[in-house]
């Protein structure tokens, strides 16, 4: 999701529903298709709201008369509130943020109490060194193991599939798809493939097999001219 401060310039107020010290991060969604400037936002997603924007008087409608834009803040069942130990008790889903730094006008922002400690960054090891601190950190001859790439490398491929797999879970639960309707679609997609690729072969075998169970009628024997 955009963060486009135009998108909440109008906002008003900030309301929350719960008691936000009960959370590490919220999701920030906005929506265009509230029906007042000020009345609470109806959630038919996913979890359950625990705040929202209201906006300003005089605040325009969308392109559509009568819908407004404004920002719903919600959890779901698995978010680190709802379950410490589960699949984000660190890092945050695509659009958390931490509550605190939320206000009228103000998009929010991902803090360290919000990821569940250090932000990631594009490196943990500093810019720059003393010379004995390089040469510390240089692996000499006898000490075997991978280079400081492979392991940068390793630790990179770890994080994107951690990040892949609580992106996943996380459709998962947006979207009412079952595991076994999954499976069915996919299964019969490939035999539709399948029935494709070897139509002819599956056309002969079966002509065959009508043939061997045909019996034709028998001939009436044939009588010559007198």
């Amino acid at each position: 999701m955009s963060k486009d401060p135009a998108d909440i310039q109008h906002e008003e107020r900030i309301v929350w529903t719960e008691d936000i010290d009960g959370f590490d991060y919220v999701r920030e969604t906005l929506t265009t298709e509230a029906g007042t400037r000020a009345r609470p936002v109806p959630w038919h997603g996913a979890g359950r709201r625990v705040g929202y924007s209201t906006l300003n008087r005089d605040a325009p409608s969308n392109d559509s008369a009568g819908r407004f834009t404004r920002r719903i803040f919600w959890v779901k069942e698995h978010d680190r509130s709802e379950r410490p130990d589960g699949v984000y008790k660190t890092a945050t889903p695509s659009e958390g943020v931490d509550p605190r730094t939320v206000a009228p006008g103000v998009w929010g922002e991902v803090t360290e109490r919000a990821w569940g400690g250090p932000l990631p960054g594009p490196s943990d090891t500093p810019m720059s060194a003393t010379r004995e601190e390089a040469k510390g950190r240089v692996r000499q001859p006898d000490q075997p193991g991978p280079s400081r790439s492979a392991a940068a490398s390793s630790k990179e491929t770890r994080t994107v599939e951690q990040g892949v797999t609580k992106a996943f879970a996380d459709w998962l639960y947006l979207h009412e798809v079952s595991v076994p309707e999954t499976l069915g679609a996919a299964i019969g997609e490939e035999f539709k493939r399948w029935l494709w690729a070897n139509n002819e072969e599956l056309i002969a075998a079966i002509a065959n097999a009508v043939a061997q169970q045909t019996t034709l009628p028998e001939q009436p024997p044939s009588t010559k001219e007198q």
